[in-house]
């Protein structure tokens, strides 16, 4: 069997940018022994750089989940759509914290649409307080 594969010979481009979550809803908390799980969803502002090198704040839409164990540690997913001028790319992450460890990765997710098609990026996330983040995201545009 064959695979084919397509690159653009382009490298990926950095983009450091923030996350600011601006309203929570549909908030549930359980607990399960020693561990304590929230779930939300969220909306919020996202910035993404474009091919043209320009940095621009979409606004985001998702859902995160969150595991706390009673030392600390905890670890978190989401999912998020970023939308900006009428284009949507989503992102995926997750996040874990393991004593004084910190492992974060997040990434796009499908295609894009509009002026966010062609977008495909790969990073990580710090919280840098309780409803921001910061991300470094690598970005590689395709036509």
């Amino acid at each position: 069997m064959a695979l084919a594969v397509t690159t653009t010979g382009a490298a990926p481009e950095r983009c450091e940018g923030t996350v600011q979550l601006t309203s929570q809803s549909n908030f549930q908390m359980r607990q399960a022994g020693t561990q304590t799980f929230v779930e939300f969803d969220f909306t919020g502002l996202h910035d993404i750089c474009l091919a043209d090198h320009s940095v621009v704040t979409g606004t985001v839409e998702g859902h995160l989940v969150q595991r706390t164990s009673a030392n600390g540690n905890f670890s978190l997913t989401f999912d998020e759509v970023l939308s900006y001028n009428g284009g949507t790319l989503g992102y995926r992450g997750e996040g874990s914290l393991t004593g004084a460890n910190w492992q974060s990765n997040v990434m796009t997710v499908g295609l894009g649409t509009g002026p966010l098609a062609g977008i495909h990026g790969q990073g990580t996330f710090v919280f840098t307080g309780p409803a921001s983040l910061a991300d470094v995201i690598y970005y590689v545009y395709t036509p």
